[in-house]
């Protein structure tokens, strides 16, 4: 982390969180919109165990989607989420010496209905920061995928391929 510090102290940095799981369309919107608004974008990937608090299980393992996001060009950082609330990260990020300036969050979320989201805005808030909230991509998300996965299954279509395994 400290390698990166020295050249964006003084950057514009941002702080987004995915599940990265089934990587989509939709989530590389996702942050290709949040890094047009930073020179230096940190993407925390929820843990397996977290992600469960609130949805199913991710079907691709955490240290895949790990590394899936870490290739991503538009990703500068990945740190690992274990905690829905955003007030953690942030201050650990802060006492790494990290000056967040923005914290991103679609707009399937809304801060007004959602008390974590809330508590996270007014903490960035609280720091100088601003909450963005890029559009949420509704043509393509994982829960979409899935159903059309088993959509075509249930319809007798092939939905593994010639090769069984591919």
């Amino acid at each position: 982390m400290r390698n990166y510090m020295h050249k964006y102290r003084k950057k514009n940095v941002g702080y987004a969180f995915v599940v990265g799981d089934l990587l989509h369309y939709g989530q590389l919107n996702f942050l290709k919109e949040c890094k047009k608004h930073c020179d230096f974008l940190i993407v925390g990937v929820y843990t397996n165990e977290l992600t469960k608090t609130y949805k199913r299980e991710p079907i691709i393992p955490f240290e895949e989607r790990i590394e899936l996001v870490q290739m991503l060009k538009l990703v500068d950082m990945v740190v690992t989420v274990h905690n829905r609330s955003c007030i953690p990260m942030l201050e650990n990020l802060t006492e790494d010496g990290w000056k967040i300036k923005y914290l991103f969050h679609g707009t399937d979320w809304d801060p007004e209905q959602d008390k974590d989201l809330q508590k996270s805005k007014e903490f960035i808030e609280s720091m100088g920061g601003e909450l963005i909230q890029p559009e949420y991509y509704e043509g393509r998300t994982t829960t979409s995928i899935i159903k059309e996965i088993l959509r075509r299954y249930e319809n007798g279509e092939n939905v593994i391929g010639n090769q069984g395994n591919s």
